[in-house]
């Protein structure tokens, strides 16, 4: 070998691996997809306890239908009885529609707010007795049927 070779052999470096790449910090785009993650995150658990709120009071005001239904025979004083649901009915339709200012509604305009939300014309005509039945001395209407339109209600909206 020439000298002048082993000149430049000897320049020569060893071959050398590429650095780690560290873990930390994060590239920009990771930091963008945390961000993302964590108002998806917020949205979602806002979204199961509002959901979970609503099952609860669901579950409340389906348990006051069963009450009063325990408590008040509709045979036997059907006034009590249909003032009692319309309570309860009034009470979810302002937790539901509070721009409707339903408080204010009464009669047939009242059940023709209901009928028009609930939308099932067989399941709503039970509710004709909500408009007069309180204040009727024997009001005429079918429980079962009142008390079915009741409880798809307040699945429905409560």
């Amino acid at each position: 070998m020439n000298p002048q070779g082993a000149d430049l052999l000897a320049q020569l470096r060893d071959i050398h691996a590429v650095p780690v790449v560290a873990w930390w910090p994060p590239a920009p785009g990771w930091w963008l997809l945390a961000a993302l993650l964590l108002v998806a995150l917020w949205f979602a658990a806002r979204w199961a306890v509002r959901r979970y709120r609503r099952r609860l009071m669901r579950r409340r005001w389906l348990a006051k239908v069963a009450e009063l239904q325990a408590a008040c025979d509709p045979a036997r004083a059907p006034q009590a009885f249909i003032a009692g649901l319309n309570r309860i009915l009034k009470v979810t339709a302002m937790g539901a529609f509070p721009e409707a200012h339903c408080a204010r509604l009464q009669g047939a305009a009242w059940v023709s707010f209901l009928r028009q939300k609930l939308g099932d014309d067989a399941v709503a005509e039970s509710l004709e007795a909500l408009a007069g039945g309180p204040y009727e001395p024997r009001p005429q209407y079918d429980a079962d049927a009142l008390l079915h339109a009741v409880r798809r209600w307040i699945r429905r909206y409560g």
